[in-house]
């Protein structure tokens, strides 16, 4: 006799996990470092790595020429984090601009203005890296540039500084687990079996 077993399908989970910020990552390149995967949780699917950029800062400006102008300044900075191999690169990037009247300088504050870029591991090869009781590190470190892309005779600086952090997402699936009606099933089954071993018996 036969009896059959129904079960669910594998559950999916994910665990999202946040590093700490570096600060002014052009001045202090270092490492993001985030807790392994804890293999017991289930089997590791897919690791999302999401590296945030985060600009802000100063920017000075004066107007050199005889008659005004507008000016457009083009700054901010890219942040690179290498991780298993592979590197992931956010760029944040802006263009403000000023009318300035012949001779006069301005002062303006950069509000903080975040981007962030998505890196995505699948392959069991490079899974395997993140899996363990420790902690992973991904180094990290950036570049900022300025320039005056418009506007023509103009004194000008920026100071614009990056602070760099990362989001890393585990997505693993546990163990199928039976229905309940499975347990009914096995019951009835058995029972079944029971009765027919009960008339073999009696024969």
């Amino acid at each position: 006799m036969t009896v059959a077993f129904g079960a669910q399908a594998a559950t999916k989970h994910t665990t999202p996990v946040i590093t700490s910020t570096i600060f002014d990552v052009e001045s202090n390149p270092g490492s993001l470092s985030f807790a392994q995967f804890n293999a017991s949780l289930g089997t590791l699917t897919s690791v999302q790595f999401e590296l945030f950029n985060t600009i802000y800062g100063t920017i000075d400006i004066k107007n050199k020429a005889s008659s005004g102008s507008t000016f457009t300044i083009h700054t901010g900075g890219d942040l690179t984090a290498t991780v298993a191999g592979q590197t992931v690169t956010t760029g944040n990037w802006i263009d403000p601009s000023f009318t300035l009247a012949a001779g006069a300088s301005q002062h303006t504050d950069v509000a903080a203005v975040t981007n962030s870029k998505v890196l995505t591991f699948n392959l069991p090869t490079n899974l395997s890296a993140f899996i363990g009781g420790g902690t992973y590190s991904a180094t990290l470190d950036g570049v900022s540039a300025q320039a005056l892309t418009s506007g023509g005779n103009a004194k000008y600086g920026t100071d614009i500084l990056m602070d760099g952090y990362a989001k890393v997402t585990y997505t693993y699936e546990t163990a199928p687990v039976p229905e309940p009606e499975t347990y009914a099933m096995l019951l009835a089954g058995l029972g079944l079996m029971g009765v027919v071993a009960r008339r073999r018996k009696s024969a």
